[in-house]
């Protein structure tokens, strides 16, 4: 099966995406077609510092992921520092090669998530190889995609018939095709 994921790397429920898809790209089930967004432009290029309400939100949001995971499953995110902006990191990932896309994305996301790195900054974007490049065509195809669709929140799923996940419901969507890759294995197919 192959399906189509839009995430943000500043979202920790796209994260939790990320990781759940790997694993089923990693089992054989899927492949996946990964676009990431920038899902809010507001924040300036400088990032925000995050206190206050901004952390309050990230902790909700962490505790409300934390919830969601299956007993052996691995979530490492912490609250991070920093927002970032999202710009250069979205437009050098939207033209990097396609084979090198999964391992910049899985880096991106630590990066940010686990390590507490400011991934809108240029010199550490360099360090994961994610190529220097302006807006293109591929970046903003995938924005207006994501945006014309009903409802457009991250991460959102689609599956090869069209069908659409969105948020919370994309997340259950990636476990239980998690739970079915992992069945399979253990009979046999």
């Amino acid at each position: 099966m192959e399906f189509v994921v839009y995430g943000s790397f500043n979202c920790p429920y796209s994260f939790l995406a990320s990781l759940r898809a790997d694993g089923l790209v990693a089992a054989g089930y899927a492949s996946l077609d990964w676009r990431a967004v920038v899902h809010d432009p507001d924040v300036p290029a400088g990032g925000v510092a995050v206190g206050g309400e901004l952390a309050e939100m990230f902790d909700r949001e962490l505790g409300e992921i934390r919830a969601l995971l299956a007993p052996d499953e691995r979530y490492p995110a912490r609250r991070p520092s920093v927002q970032s902006n999202t710009t250069q990191a979205v437009a050098g990932y939207a033209v990097a090669p396609n084979d090198h896309k999964p391992r910049l994305r899985s880096e991106i996301f630590s990066a940010f998530w686990v390590d507490g790195d400011d991934i809108g900054e240029r010199a550490l974007l360099d360090s994961l190889g994610c190529p220097a490049a302006p807006a293109g065509e591929t970046m903003r195809r995938w924005n207006a995609e994501w945006r014309g669709m009903a409802r457009p929140v991250v991460p959102m799923m689609v599956l090869p018939g069209g069908q659409v996940s969105r948020g919370l419901g994309a997340l259950s969507r990636l476990a239980e095709m998690d739970r079915a890759a992992s069945a399979g294995k253990r009979h046999g197919s």
